[in-house]
């Protein structure tokens, strides 16, 4: 019985139609206008309920090939940074050689210019897809640039030269503890490595192993992933630093249980659309290591050939250690800053061909030191338009190099002072190719500072200024809040008669935070007692009493939302 069933089981396969074998989809994108190829164009294969079966990038022809592609009916669409998103009618794949299609894209004017932050920036908005929202505008085309850098690490197609490095600085004095550099090469998909995106976002992206903390930085699939979108929002983000980008930030979405969560923001260009770099910090972080800078960047730069790399990356990470009391007892505290990353020095094709280095053309090197003139070690030294930092030796000593030909402003880094909105002034110098410049960096003092926060500083006149910020109850920064600062005076009715009624007679000035809570009000009254309010949603908050002396140009006051 049984050998007859599997007879009739052979018997019926046999007088079944062949089923169609796998064909490959040729899909070639060009320019709508001059017929040119696009490449590094994200080319997809859909299937007929509109899910992505298949991604490539377009070659250096505009080609894009799908193959061994199972006999159904698909579409293809192509999406490029700075073009409008196309998508073929349906076709099949059947046992007849495949036909190959042709998308022609048109270019479309991406108004990032015309886009105004301060209009917008206040609103943060999930999962950004409205037609008609410049933060849907932006997402739209830093999701490209996501997306293609994703596909290049799928494909793994290039053989990499990396120079990684990590250094620890004591969180007191600065003084470097460690200092490592190491070079790799051969073939990788992507020069940093992280986890899914469910892990991150489900367990948070700092973890204890080992009785150390581990951070983890967000990669291109992890921003494009449901579980990402589905807990955070974005909204517009002006650049600090008035060049030409603009910023789509991010955040999380309430506090999720205290999981340990990231916001940051995804710089573009206005003129090209293009996806520049991320800023990122990481969110409910333990009282311990809330204070510090805790964060990091990823920049993404576009090959010759359309792809998509990370050449650049760093994570600045406070780490947690026994600190021993004068009793004798110990805390856990913070004890050390440790910087790590990486930047691709070479790339490679498979085939051998090179794709542009990364190789120093030139540099600046100099010393920090305070207004006394002595060294300043472990201080934070970088460039405007650059995006590596360096640390003083214990000389005060530090090298920018691997720096491009140009002109660049030099910064001392004052983690505080640039908390509360102070810079100290930057130093301009020319980087040359094979050359090093020298520059030496007077650090001014926090009085000095305050005296140049609003002008130069009048010692004669009764006003100076206040410089702070406004932290939530979680420590960080609140954007967009009201902070006002009123001299408040009592006058008697009736010519001074001090049983009379007495009336309040209150002027003052304001002013909104910016980035990073930080505000400073101008033109404040010395001498006399101020109260400092902040209104946040338009809940007035009690009032802080501060009095700026004589012989000082202004205060520092941070405001903490209880």
């Amino acid at each position: 019985m049984t050998r007859w069933l599997i007879l009739v089981g052979v018997l019926a396969t046999g007088v079944l139609p062949a089923r169609a074998a796998p064909q490959s989809v040729l899909l070639r994108i060009v320019d709508d206008e001059t017929s040119a190829p696009v490449f590094g164009a994200i080319a997809q294969l859909l299937d007929e309920r509109g899910d992505v079966v298949r991604r490539v990038l377009s070659d250096e022809q505009g080609r894009a090939l799908f193959v061994s592609v199972p006999a159904a009916r698909y579409r293809v669409r192509a999406e490029m940074i700075g073009m409008a998103t196309l998508e073929s009618d349906v076709f099949d794949v059947g046992g007849q050689a495949a036909v190959p299609h042709e998308l022609r894209l048109v270019p479309r004017a991406i108004s990032l210019e015309a886009i105004d932050v301060r209009a917008e920036r206040r609103r943060c908005i999930a999962r950004p897809t409205q037609e008609g929202l410049a933060v849907a505008t932006l997402w739209d085309e830093a999701r490209k640039a996501l997306s293609a850098a994703a596909i290049t690490e799928e494909q793994g197609l290039y053989r990499y030269e990396t120079m990684t490095y990590e250094r620890d600085v004591d969180a007191n004095s600065g003084a470097v503890l460690r200092d490592e550099e190491s070079r790799v090469e051969g073939y990788m998909r992507t020069p940093f490595e992280t986890l899914p995106a469910d892990d991150l976002v489900g367990r948070g992206f700092v973890r204890t192993a080992g009785g150390e903390l581990v951070y983890y930085a967000p990669d291109a699939n992890v921003l494009l992933s449901d579980a990402f979108l589905d807990t955070h929002c974005f909204r517009l983000e002006e650049d600090p630093e008035a060049t030409n980008l603009i910023g789509l930030a991010f955040e999380p979405l309430g506090r999720r249980g205290r999981v340990v969560d990231v916001g940051g923001t995804l710089w573009l260009d206005r003129q090209t659309a293009e996806l520049r770099w991320l800023d990122y910090t990481y969110h409910n972080l333990d009282l311990e290591i809330r204070s510090a800078s805790a964060g990091g960047r990823v920049e993404f730069q576009r090959m010759p050939a359309g792809t998509w790399i990370v050449p650049d990356w760093w994570i600045e990470m406070p780490i947690l250690g026994t600190r021993f009391l004068d009793a004798g007892s110990s805390r856990l505290a913070l004890t050390r800053m440790r910087r790590a990353g990486g930047r691709v020095l070479d790339v490679h094709e498979a085939g051998g061909r090179r794709l542009g280095g990364r190789n120093a053309t030139g540099g600046i090197e100099g010393v920090v030191v305070d207004s006394a003139g002595s060294p300043i070690a472990g201080a934070r030294v970088g460039a405007v338009g650059w995006n590596q930092e360096g640390f003083t030796d214990a000389q005060g000593a530090f090298a920018l190099l691997g720096m491009r030909e140009g002109t660049y402003e030099v910064r001392y880094v004052d983690p505080r002072s640039a908390s509360f909105g102070l810079v100290p002034p930057l130093v301009v110098r020319e980087v040359i190719p094979g050359e090093v410049s020298f520059v030496q960096l007077h650090v001014p003092t926090l009085a000095d500072m305050l005296r140049t926060a609003c002008g130069d500083f009048d010692g004669a006149s009764d006003t100076g200024v206040i410089v702070g910020r406004v932290l939530d109850a979680d420590g960080g920064p609140v954007e967009g809040a009201t902070v006002r600062a009123t001299l408040s005076s009592y006058e008697a009715l009736g010519g001074g008669n001090v049983g009379g009624v007495l009336f309040r007679n209150a002027s003052g000035v304001e002013t909104t935070t910016g980035a990073g809570g930080s505000y400073r009000l101008c033109g404040v009254t010395r001498r006399e007692p101020l109260e400092v309010v902040s209104v946040v949603d338009g809940i007035e908050r009690a009032a802080q009493v501060i009095t700026i002396p004589g012989n000082e140009a202004g205060a520092l006051l941070e405001i903490r939302r209880r």
